[in-house]
């Protein structure tokens, strides 16, 4: 639900940041505050909230709480030992929601439909004490007329046993009757009256109730669809604007970015896109970053795939969209980054994927920036996995790219890291990502006839960390699945890595014996002539050690 400022010609109030209604609130609790005599970063320590909260609200910025309200007048009145006075409160409640009818209009609906409920509840109860004194009036005039007709009867006796006695005596007597018969009917009267009135009051005690239930539903349902929009009295979007302006011309850099922040999760996502889009008109790439990294870290994943859809219409369309520039995309893929898990990588991965389509790399950039983050190679391997294998395909089935090459890029700093995952991956059936992982291990996208002596050393020590399973695996998969040109640079980065321990390398030539022809003839001109030499010269030689 989307709260839009209100169209009463106040363009310029709205410009500067300002909502009358606000300031007016801010400054009656403003005035109720300073009785403490305190500093406002002292208050905002004493009830735990960040000062520039307090500020805002003192300085009719920011649509106060009513917790926050509440909490005022109960300092105030603890500091002055009495009640701040009943007419001073109805006005501070009166004028918060003046207040909040023109920031927020749902919110106000929602107080508003809470007074109701509440009276409603009163009224409930009124009902009910109507109802249950009715009753008790009702069983007591019962008992009343109970006792009147057994008295008559035993009047009735009394007077056949007095039959023969004096007229005089007989005369009292009827006499009692006639008055015991007469309270009796007023009181049968009365208790018809009172059924009468029970029965229309119970009637009013369920409409009571009903009334209450649909209040109470409305309530609840009002409720929940504001808590999927976010944090609530947010001031209206034009206004926050404004106030963004103001503090970056004041140089309230600090500020700025905090409301800024608040506003990417707490705001409806429509109103979100809207700031972004103002944002990236007035070309603040810093701010447009700033804005897409908290949504992608803070949001549901649904809102974040929602902003990776705005990014990707943005880089397809003409240029100069500062939403679609690679350094925004990077701000949104490093911050979904840290969300990432094994357990929800399947999700995003696969989602982005098809809003970008099978040429797109928004997605596999996602993927890296997660596999990045790994601290083990079995993480890395569960995230590559996980993305690949976590969900059914669509279409021509997942590709995977730069995701799947990320892992290398920890070989400067653990040898034995990309190694490890392609045993993995070789182990879990996709060899054709393990592949794509040497390609950029073994450099054979930027090939040399002999690589810096620490990068192949480093690639030997790698290689050197697997397993006796998972290098016969990987000999395997290189032997029987990997081209001559990916053969050949493996070979030269074990070749230069060995540091005079060519049992490893050996072992790789004796491995590809049935194939070592085709491959001297594929690298002829891109081997050293030393490592040239050497195959040749271990391939011909009978008794070749294995290792």
């Amino acid at each position: 639900m989307t709260v839009v400022a209100r169209n009463s010609g106040n363009s310029s109030e709205i410009e500067r940041g300002e909502v009358p209604e606000l300031a007016e609130l801010g400054t009656m609790l403003k005035e109720l505050f300073n009785t403490l005599g305190i500093s406002q970063r002292q208050y905002a320590k004493r009830i735990s909230l960040d000062p520039s909260v307090v500020s805002r609200a003192f300085g009719g910025r920011r649509m106060p709480t009513k917790h926050f309200i509440e909490q005022l007048i109960s300092e105030v009145e603890a500091e002055r030992g009495g009640s701040v006075t009943p007419a001073a409160r109805d006005a501070i409640h009166a004028k918060w929601l003046t207040a909040l009818k023109e920031t927020d209009p749902s919110e106000f609906r929602l107080e508003s439909l809470r007074g109701e409920l509440a009276r409603s509840r009163r009224d409930t109860e009124r009902a009910n004490r109507n109802v249950e004194a009715l009753h008790l009036l009702l069983q007591q005039r019962e008992a009343q007329a109970h006792d009147a007709a057994r008295d008559l009867a035993q009047l009735q006796l009394d007077w056949s046993a007095e039959r023969a006695d004096a007229a005089g005596a007989r005369g009292e007597l009827s006499r009692e009757q006639a008055s015991l018969s007469a309270s009796r009917e007023v009181l049968l009267r009365e208790i018809e009256q009172l059924k009468r009135d029970l029965q229309e009051a119970e009637r009013l005690r369920s409409e009571a109730e009903e009334h209450s239930r649909e209040l109470r539903e409305r309530v609840l349902r009002l409720e929940e669809e504001l808590a999927e929009r976010g944090a609530a009295g947010a001031i209206p979007l034009e206004v926050f604007k404004g106030q963004l302006l103001r503090m970056w011309e004041e140089e309230n850099f600090p500020e700025a970015s905090r409301d800024l922040t608040e506003a990417a999760w707490s705001r409806p996502l429509d109103e979100v896109l809207d700031l972004l889009a103002w944002l990236a008109q007035r070309k603040d790439r810093e701010h447009v970053s700033a804005l897409v990294s908290d949504v992608g870290r803070l949001r549901p994943a649904r809102d974040v795939l929602r902003i990776a859809a705005e990014l990707l219409a943005k880089a397809s369309g003409p240029p100069g969209a500062v939403l679609g520039e690679t350094t925004v995309q990077d701000a949104w893929v490093t911050a979904v980054a840290s969300r990432i898990t094994e357990s929800n990588v399947a999700g995003y991965y696969q989602e982005v994927l098809a809003l970008e389509g099978p040429s797109g790399s928004l997605s596999d950039r996602m993927l890296a920036a997660a596999v990045r983050r790994a601290t083990t190679p079995s993480e890395a391997l569960g995230l590559i996995t996980a993305a690949l294998t976590g969900g059914e395909p669509s279409g021509g089935g997942l590709h995977l790219t730069i995701g799947a090459v990320a892992a290398p890029y920890r070989i400067a700093v653990d040898p034995g890291f990309p190694f490890h995952v392609m045993a993995g991956l070789i182990g879990a059936g996709l060899s054709d990502m393990a592949g794509t992982i040497m390609v950029r291990v073994s450099r054979q996208d930027s090939p040399k006839l002999r690589p810096a002596v620490p990068v192949a050393q480093r690639f030997h020590r790698g290689l050197r960390e697997l397993d006796e399973r998972a290098l016969r695996d990987l000999f395997v998969f290189l032997v029987e699945e990997a081209d001559d040109r990916l053969v050949g640079a493996v070979a030269v980065m074990m070749y230069f890595g060995a540091d005079g321990d060519l049992s490893l390398f050996d072992r790789l030539l004796k491995e590809l014996e049935a194939r070592v022809e085709d491959l001297l003839e594929a690298m002829m001109s891109r081997w050293s002539p030393d490592l040239f030499e050497y195959v040749v010269r271990r391939v011909s030689a009978p008794g070749t050690p294995d290792s």
